[in-house]
């Protein structure tokens, strides 16, 4: 993870709302015990995370799945805290071993925004993600971005009827031209670089293909338009 990514928890960015920083709500899931009680204890002494339990009945901004193999149980967790409108679920930051293709697209489709490895994840790499994810950007290891794109481009995301009147036509140059930045893995600053805009110009198409086309991230956004034949 690149250290320049890291800001602070909350950051406005055009793609997660206004303004200032805040507290972010987080739920930790883990089966193991001991495990959950260590993250939740590291995160705990950052003032700027409140870590809500398994159990609350409020709607957390983060969910924090700590796993060992991603298994149907795993996804029965997580579907606990999926919403009636899919673009409010919240953000799924998924630690574990490599998921097969089929989960890959059912954990992005329930909001995954960040991966990183069972193996050789710290309790500050989770802390350092966290602050990625919660100003509106993906954290997404390139091979799992590659089998990722590969499943959209060869099924359906969805319903195959479903969008029917939505096409290529909806989005503009220049946003497909950010799309495919964005499927090759770059970055805002990196995107911003290669097409000559300023990274709020970048943050701005973003965010304007997400509220118009109902998505709930960067990640999905980008899935959309493979559906959509775009990339």
């Amino acid at each position: 993870m690149r250290r320049e990514e890291v800001r602070t928890l909350g950051e406005a960015d055009p793609a997660r709302g206004s303004g200032s920083s805040r507290t972010v709500q987080i739920v930790v899931l883990s089966e193991d015990t001991l495990t959950a009680q260590g993250v939740e204890a590291h995160l705990t002494a950052d003032d700027r995370v409140l870590v809500l339990p398994p159990d609350t009945e409020e709607r957390p901004d983060v969910v924090l799945v700590i796993t060992g193999e991603v298994t149907d149980r795993t996804l029965t967790s997580i579907q606990r805290f999926s919403q009636d409108d899919p673009a409010d679920n919240p953000l799924l930051m998924l630690v574990a071993r490599k998921p097969t293709a089929k989960q890959l697209v059912r954990v992005v489709a329930m909001g995954l925004v960040a991966f990183m490895p069972r193996e050789g994840t710290t309790l500050a790499d989770i802390t350092d993600t966290l602050c990625v994810v919660t100003r509106g950007a993906a954290s997404l290891p390139q091979p799992l971005l590659g089998s990722l794109l590969e499943q959209i481009r060869t099924r359906r995301w969805n319903d195959p009827t479903a969008d029917a009147g939505d096409g290529p036509a909806s989005f503009t140059s220049r946003e497909i031209a950010v799309l495919r930045q964005l499927a090759a893995g770059f970055s805002t600053a990196e995107i911003a670089a290669a097409l000559h805009y300023s990274e709020r110009t970048v943050k701005y198409v973003i965010h304007e293909m997400i509220v118009r086309h109902g998505l709930r991230n960067r990640v999905h956004a980008v899935a959309y338009a493979l559906k959509q034949g775009l990339l």
